[in-house]
């Protein structure tokens, strides 16, 4: 991974990292937009920090995939909440990256949804 890349990892590594500890982080970020933060503050109490440190590292790490454990929490938080995180990770990142951002992202809930799929039933 160059340099940006490593860059933006590490920023959204922090962002996410904040956004997952700090109850009222996602309503001071989106603060023009109220119902995708109250969505994101629900969300986040669904996953671990664990959890979104792993699932963001895996958008930008190619042979990196969330762990079983770090999936399941990830599918258990639900599509729309993976897509609105993406939104969120898409306006943090330079132009030039939001593709990338989307299909990765895109990629990593495929991945987890065939992970939980094969996991054994508790």
């Amino acid at each position: 991974m160059g340099s940006l890349g490593k860059n933006i990892s590490l920023g959204l590594f922090l962002f996410i990292g904040i956004l997952v500890i700090t109850p009222g982080f996602a309503i001071r970020t989106h603060e023009e937009n109220p119902e995708l933060s109250r969505h994101l503050e629900e969300c986040h109490t669904k996953v671990t920090k664990r959890c979104a440190i792993e699932i963001s590292n895996s958008i930008y790490n190619n042979n990196n995939t969330p762990s079983e454990y770090c999936c399941q929490k990830h599918i258990t938080t639900g599509k729309a909440c993976h897509d609105d995180f993406i939104k969120l990770f898409v306006s943090k990142v330079p132009k030039d990256k939001v593709t990338f951002v989307v299909a990765k992202g895109d990629q990593i809930w495929n991945q987890c949804a065939a992970i939980v799929a094969l996991a054994p039933v508790a």
